[in-house]
């Protein structure tokens, strides 16, 4: 990354040239200027990330200097520490009428003027990473917009949270207990519990990214494959042919990754599952926990992918753990990754427990071990015979 660059603009050469020496021993790039005028040619030709700008100088003062910089559509938002020896309450307030963004009286130390620039600069690299946001907000970005844009946000978390199914305490003879925890406001994952003829489906699903985009993929993932399951009862099938419509109309680069597991009231126990990406699920028994191979490639990504079925049967005390890679893939606090060990260790310790009391004991040691937060969004399903 390159340096930042600094307009130093002071009519006196000594002031100058300290800036420019002080400016440079800190790894910051300094170009000089003698007057406004000069200092707005400067601008013009290669526009400075800051500007220190004299208030008392000849042909173009820093107060004019200062308002011709906030007319130009290019330089409206550069920021600018004005220097001067006019210390007066209403020279301050001028200045910073005019836009300035800090304010240094002469005679100064060399340190502080490179502490200010340090601290503008700190809130000008903040601006840059939102300023991605500020483009598509539009008008939304003023105080009122952004209090209604929280406001619609927190709508959608309240949607997005009523569109999850209550969690019956049984699912075809077996308990049952489901908990998403999103990363962000809205999130991609999801779990649902889907009517398939005959069976009973529960599926959960992750879709790539987080935040809005992904929340809204998952609402129409979720629409799609309540539509397809009320017509199949194969849990391979009714992902071939989500995986097909998906691929119709995903957005490029973004894929889903789900595990369908199909539930026959007829044989408590008896599971069919198929995968499309997603981590593996877990079974809980006597032994103590292993995986479930179910392979597949992500939905939403090659419109030819087949999935395949693999079938189980829980026996008494047995349990089913399907889960989202947010429980595998953060990190601690220290940066370590606990993964898939800590994730058993901690399903074999608390075997004993029903179905909704392991589904809050696995995501509250989640939370527990991440820290600061989740990084990623989390969801557990249990079915416990």
């Amino acid at each position: 990354m390159s340096p930042y660059r600094v307009l130093v603009v002071d009519d006196e050469a000594d002031i100058r040239t300290i800036l420019a020496l002080t400016l440079r021993r800190a790894g910051y790039e300094a170009a000089l200027a003698g007057d406004g005028v000069e200092a707005l040619e400067a601008i013009e030709r290669q526009p400075p990330d800051l500007v220190l700008l004299d208030v008392m100088m000849p042909r173009l003062d820093g107060f004019e200097t200062l308002r011709r910089i906030r007319e130009g559509r290019a330089s409206a938002q550069l920021p600018v520490i004005l220097l001067t020896a006019r210390a007066q309450l209403a020279d301050r307030m001028k200045g910073f009428e005019r836009g300035a963004d800090d304010y240094v009286p002469k005679p100064f130390e060399p340190a502080e003027v490179l502490a200010r620039v340090q601290s503008v600069l700190r809130r000008v690299a903040l601006a840059r990473l939102a300023s991605p946001l500020i483009g598509p907000l539009g008008d939304w970005f003023s105080a009122e917009g952004l209090q209604q844009l929280g406001r619609d946000l927190e709508a959608a978390r309240e949607i997005q949270s009523r569109l999850l199914p209550p969690v019956p305490p049984t699912l075809a003879g077996l308990g049952a207990g489901g908990v998403v925890r999103p990363s962000t406001v809205v999130g991609g994952d999801f779990f649902d519990i889907v009517p398939m003829r005959e069976r009973v489906g529960v599926a959960v699903g992750d879709v790539s990214g987080k935040g809005i985009p992904a929340a809204l993929l998952m609402v129409m993932t979720r629409t799609l494959l309540r539509e397809i399951g009320r017509e199949l009862s194969g849990p391979g099938e009714v992902l071939t042919r989500l995986n097909a419509s998906l691929c119709r109309d995903m957005p490029p680069s973004m894929f889903v990754t789900m595990v369908l597991a199909v539930l026959d009231p007829e044989r408590p126990g008896q599971v069919t599952l198929a995968g499309g990406g997603h981590p593996e699920p877990v079974i809980l028994a006597a032994g103590g926990p292993s995986l479930v191979a179910v392979g597949g490639l992500p939905l939403g990504a090659f419109e030819e992918a087949t999935f395949e079925e693999a079938q189980l049967t829980l026996g008494p005390g047995e349990a089913l753990v399907l889960f989202t890679d947010g429980l595998v893939e953060g990190r601690d606090a220290a940066g370590r990754r606990p993964g898939l060990p800590r994730l058993l260790e901690t399903l074999a310790r608390r075997a004993a427990l029903g179905a909704p009391a392991l589904v809050e004991a696995v995501a509250e040691d989640v939370l527990g071990w991440s820290g600061a937060g989740l990084r990623d969004d989390l969801t557990v399903f249990v079915l416990k015979r």
